[in-house]
């Protein structure tokens, strides 16, 4: 039988994932839309939050991290160094493909970035780490959306995109013949349809039991990657993946 989780605790930790590069502050009133709570259960998980120090209130109703979780921070890197490990191998693509390199976790606002390799080029894409993906129309997303069953791709998207249920299904629905050749090549491309004139290869990161953990994309302006440029890309990035995985895995 497996271990009930702490539902309280988890409501928690989505609060806190609610936090990016490009969102340092929350506030009551936007953890009560995000997270469909009442005024005032928000309000109790952020002044438990703020007396445990993982939130620091920086005016009424608005609150940064705190410094806990600064110090928690630190020491997972210390303790736990394997995305810094990772770092190397997208460094080493990013300059045999001389495009921009990233790897993607899958948040509660879909695929975020968790580590990028820039390319030193006048004419790249740059992205930076926390900012967050379409689970619908980016390569990294549609990567997670192929390893589900059509209702757990309901799911997860009804977690990731503000859309009514009709319309996502129908997304869903529509991507379903691209999903499968994904799901069957392990590649998924993205020509423009999350940015205009972006361009991404990306391919998944599985963990030892076969599911994925993160992902891989080479990313760039569209002009760049054409269907040949993409076939270039495909056998460098699955190469990349193996060896990131096996670094994982070690």
């Amino acid at each position: 039988m497996s271990t009930p989780l702490n539902g309280s605790l988890l409501r928690g930790f989505e609060i806190l994932g609610l936090f990016s590069s490009d969102r340092p502050e929350i506030t009551a009133a936007l953890v009560q839309r995000e997270l469909d709570l009442n005024a005032a259960t928000a309000h109790r998980f952020l002044a438990t939050l703020e007396a445990a120090g993982a939130l620091h209130a920086v005016r009424r109703g608005a609150y940064r991290l705190g410094t806990a979780l600064t110090e928690l921070g630190r020491l997972a890197e210390e303790t736990n160094p394997a995305l810094r490990r990772i770092q190397p191998i997208l460094d080493e693509l990013r300059d045999r493909l001389n495009e921009s390199v990233m790897v993607c976790r899958l948040s509660r606002r879909g695929p975020t970035c968790a580590l990028v390799a820039t390319a030193d080029r006048p004419i790249t894409v740059s992205i930076r780490t926390g900012t967050t993906l379409s689970l619908l129309n980016s390569a990294q997303g549609r990567l997670w959306l192929a390893d589900l069953t059509p209702a757990d791709r309901l799911a997860l998207a009804q977690r990731t995109h503000d859309m009514p249920e009709p319309q996502l299904r129908a997304a869903l629905d529509a991507m379903a013949p691209e999903l499968d050749r994904i799901r069957a090549e392990g590649v998924a491309r993205n020509a423009g349809d999350a940015e205009p004139d972006i361009g991404a290869v990306a391919t998944p990161l599985r963990d030892r039991t076969g599911k994925i953990a993160l992902t891989l994309s080479v990313f760039g302006p569209l002009n760049r990657f054409t269907p040949d440029h993409a076939r270039q890309v495909e056998p460098l990035i699955r190469d990349a993946a193996a060896r990131v995985t096996a670094l994982l895995d070690g």
